[in-house]
């Protein structure tokens, strides 16, 4: 993993348009320069894996994922507290492009 050059964070609550931004910087910028980092993949993939669920089924907009909603949220936060990096450093493994979004 090189270092990037700039990273761009993006806030907001849910259905803000955070995803649509940064799909559209990409788009802009080219997947060759930038890429997309979200928090949300590396904590929902190991929630999955520490309580057995489908990983694929809590990434969409789906009935499943909002029954896990509250706890994914509670144990997200438990995690944090206990190692606040956790799932930046998951979330930025393997990028190389100079643009992180």
């Amino acid at each position: 993993m090189a270092a990037p050059r700039s990273v761009l964070l993006l806030s907001g609550k849910r259905k803000s348009g955070k995803d649509f931004v940064a799909e559209e910087l990409r788009s802009r910028l080219g997947p060759d320069v930038c890429t997309i980092l979200r928090l949300s993949g590396p904590l929902k993939e190991q929630y999955a894996k520490e309580h057995g669920l489908d990983f694929e089924r809590l990434l969409d907009a789906s009935a499943y994922k909002e029954r896990f909603r509250q706890d994914m949220i509670r144990w997200g936060e438990e995690k944090r507290r206990a190692d606040p990096g956790f799932f930046c450093r998951a979330a930025v493994q393997g990028a190389l492009q100079p643009v992180w979004v």
